[in-house]
């Protein structure tokens, strides 16, 4: 029934807007790349240690702990729209402190406020586009955000080396108030998204999310059974779940399947860090450098790197709801150890040497480094964790995955410009063992969720699910709708 589940426009624009909050992340994580390679920054902000550079990339991170924890509770509270509303406020008012900085006090606060914003983004995005995705088409949907921030990277990005040609302190005090630009848009759009159908649901608004669910997936099937068919199945299993239990923390622990769901949501935000993407996206410039780069070659390879992410993701987004999240999990973490095995290889054996080819192929597997992670971690680590969490704790329980995300940037962030002074190429090797790891597990661990309904997808974890399947339901109520036709009918015969 419906197995095809196309995406109409209305949807798409919705998650596409959405996503617009993501450029948020993609941007202030990429803007700090290149905005330290800059010589005026560097003079400006002098004496810029290695300390000072991890405080400042990692402080982002450490307000994105505050900002996913406050979503954890004002996205069940207020809404994920309005959620979504603080969040480009506050990045806003981060934007302008980053951009105004006069000391390194300053610029660190805004990082901290921003990154607060962020967390929110991050943590509230996913939740919204899952919720309002059709079960078939909701790895697509809900990957818009990874998308997005693959975009908001890469244009980071060439705006740096843009601003690079620029002389004095328009060379980065220009990239760091361009992160405004998609908090403006978000604020003047947001009055134009709909509220997320299951949290109106949550909230005994019955009416309002059978509008906003006829509108996302009205399109879907030959009659109305299948929007109908979905609404009644969130409906009944919801006030279910509210029965039987409390949205608040507690409940994130209450239940062996809750206790499964956190540690699952948390391996995978944990395993995606531990790939050790962050530490080459930000810190690629220095590795350029390493190699021999100089002048604006460095900001230029990173303009370049930036582009690669977001088109390879754009070859998951198409694939995720076949391929499913857990063989492409396993098998980009196998990809990605050899990999950054061969960058390692290659920067220890020619880093310092004058062989020009060696160290284009350096760079040439950095770059294939982001394009597999790109392939799944990137998407499906989003993806991943709302569509298991129920809707009693999916807010919370995302919140808590994320959070343990952000306190592993946050230490990879203070410590990598530390370790790659003092060992080298040889730090890589932290990867390759890590992402084994991540690979053996969760080939060993994790279940699939492709094509399954939010609320289906409690039987895997044991829940009981007092609800249909899908299909059956659509089917049930498909020929309730045929044979309502065909009584009228007769009755207009006669």
């Amino acid at each position: 029934m419906s197995s095809k589940q196309s995406v109409n426009w209305y949807t798409w624009g919705c998650s596409t807007f959405a996503a617009v909050g993501s450029l948020l992340y993609g941007i202030d994580s990429g803007i700090i790349t290149t905005v330290i390679a800059q010589q005026h920054f560097v003079d400006y902000f002098d004496p810029f240690t290695p300390s000072i550079k991890g405080a400042v990339v990692s402080t982002f991170s450490a307000g994105a702990v505050f900002g996913v924890f406050f979503s954890g509770w004002s996205a069940d509270a207020l809404s994920r729209k309005k959620t979504i509303a603080i969040a480009a406020v506050i990045a806003l008012i981060a934007g302008i402190i980053q951009a105004s900085s006069v000391h390194i006090g300053m610029l660190i606060a805004g990082r901290v406020v921003g990154g607060f914003a962020v967390g929110m983004m991050n943590m509230t995005i996913p939740i919204y586009n899952s919720e309002i995705a059709p079960p078939r088409r909701r790895g697509m949907i809900a990957g818009l955000h990874a998308q997005f921030v693959g975009f908001g990277f890469a244009a980071a990005n060439w705006v740096g080396f843009g601003c690079s040609f620029a002389s004095g302190q328009f060379q980065w005090r220009f990239p760091l108030a361009f992160q405004c630009l998609p908090a403006l848009v978000v604020l003047f759009g947001i009055y134009f998204l709909p509220y997320s159908p299951r949290w109106l649901l949550e909230k005994d608004r019955d009416d309002e999310a059978l509008v906003v669910i006829r509108r996302l997936h009205g399109n879907i099937g030959y009659d109305e059974s299948f929007f109908l068919a979905e609404y009644n199945q969130m409906r009944e299993q919801i006030q279910f779940e509210k029965s039987v239990g409390n949205a608040g923390w507690r409940e994130v622990f209450r239940t062996s399947g809750n206790r499964k769901r956190i540690l699952l949501g948390v391996l995978v935000q944990v395993f995606t860090q531990l790939s050790g993407i962050n530490v080459v996206n930000y810190y690629q410039t220095d590795l350029y450098k390493s190699l021999g780069m100089g002048g604006h070659l460095p900001t230029l390879l990173a303009g370049i790197y930036g582009l690669v992410g977001p088109l390879a993701n754009l070859i998951c987004l198409y694939y995720v709801d076949s391929w499913g999240r857990r063989r492409t999990l396993w098998i980009t973490g196998l990809l990605m150890a050899m990999d950054i095995g061969f960058v390692m290889g290659l920067s220890g054996g020619y880093g310092s040497s004058n062989n020009m080819v060696a160290k284009g192929f350096t760079i040439a597997f950095i770059f294939c480094f982001t394009a597999i992670y790109s392939l799944g971690y990137n998407s499906i680590h989003y993806i991943y964790v709302p569509e298991i969490m129920t809707m009693a704790v999916r807010a919370k329980g995302t919140a808590i995955s994320v959070v343990s995300n952000v306190l592993i940037n946050i230490l990879f962030n203070q410590v990598s410009p530390i370790a790659f002074k003092n060992v080298g190429y040889k730090y890589y090797s932290l990867f390759i063992c890590t992402n084994l790891l991540g690979a053996i597990t969760v080939f060993l661990l994790f279940p699939e969720t492709k094509g399954k309904t939010l609320e289906e997808i409690g039987r895997i974890f044991g829940d009981e699910v007092i609800v249909a399947e899908l299909d059956k339901v659509q089917e049930k109520i498909s020929d309730h709708v045929e044979g309502s036709g065909r009584l009228e009918d007769d009755n207009e015969r006669k």
